[in-house]
């Protein structure tokens, strides 16, 4: 099965909207066709964007305690002891990298594309895609 990172813009946007291809992402995950993997950091960071009021009025308390629900019960949680430098655009991203390379992932999926540009389009096997692209590597499975 393959092994997933989403970062929190994928994740936020798929519960915002359902019908786009982060939706669909989160839909296949939890119908089980590829295994996500999170870091505490990754659910830290989520728990407090998902306070942004910009987030708070497009989500209720409710889907935004699901999501950090079903992730803490459903995803793969890696220890998070790596800690990687790569990313200097937005550095905070470091933690979805790390936490892909600690999975030993074969995808890590970003709306940001540009913030992972200095790791390349490949970092150590990790594929560092899109949605709209990961969806179609899911369609394939």
């Amino acid at each position: 099965m393959i092994k997933v990172i989403l970062d929190a813009n994928v994740l936020v946007s798929g519960l915002i909207s359902k019908n786009g291809p982060p939706g669909k992402i989160l839909d296949a995950w939890l119908a089980g066709k590829y295994q996500l993997f999170v870091s505490p950091q990754i659910l830290n960071e989520l728990g407090r964007v998902l306070q942004y009021p910009r987030i708070q009025e497009r989500l209720t308390k409710e889907q935004a305690a699901e999501l950090l629900k079903k992730l803490s019960n459903n995803a793969e949680i890696v220890a998070g002891t790596l800690e990687l430098s790569v990313l200097t655009r937005d550095p905070s991203d470091n933690i979805y990298l790390a936490c892909a390379v600690e999975a030993k992932a074969d995808y890590l999926v970003t709306g940001n594309s540009y913030h992972f540009e200095e790791a390349g389009k490949i970092y150590f096997g990790i594929n560092i895609i899109s949605p709209r692209a990961f969806l179609d590597v899911v369609e394939l499975e």
